[in-house]
């Protein structure tokens, strides 16, 4: 069971719920968003607050891997998971930040266990 604080950004309120109940059924702890604006605001009001950014690739104002730098521009060890519904380009998938890709749809599984991959690395 995770003990962790999770960021969750998605411009689908559907999806955004459905992760948060997720997360939250292993015991994280989850905010959810669906403005990468808002956020950002978020974040800026309290960097140590998250162990993990989770946030859709394609999304209106800013789009997920912007996101992850301007967050790193505030701390640069969170890790972060983009996720996205089309294949990206690789050097998309290479980006400065990224721990990893999750590809939609994803079903429960396959986010707990990337979640605790990425939580579990060296350095996180």
């Amino acid at each position: 069971m995770g003990q962790e604080t999770i960021l969750f950004v998605d411009d689908e309120k559907y999806l955004a719920e459905v992760g948060k109940e997720m997360l939250e059924d292993y015991g994280y702890e989850v905010d959810t968003l669906t403005d990468p604006l808002a956020a950002l605001a978020l974040f800026e009001k309290d960097p140590n607050r998250y162990d993990l950014l989770i946030s859709d690739y394609t999304m209106p104002g800013m789009t997920g891997d912007q996101l992850v730098a301007k967050i790193h521009d505030l701390r640069k060890d969170l890790p972060a998971i983009l996720c996205t519904g089309v294949r990206l380009a690789p050097e998309i998938e290479k980006i400065k930040g990224v721990s990893k890709i999750l590809l939609k749809p994803f079903n429960m599984d396959m986010l707990i266990q990337i979640v605790k991959d990425v939580l579990n690395e060296p350095g996180t």
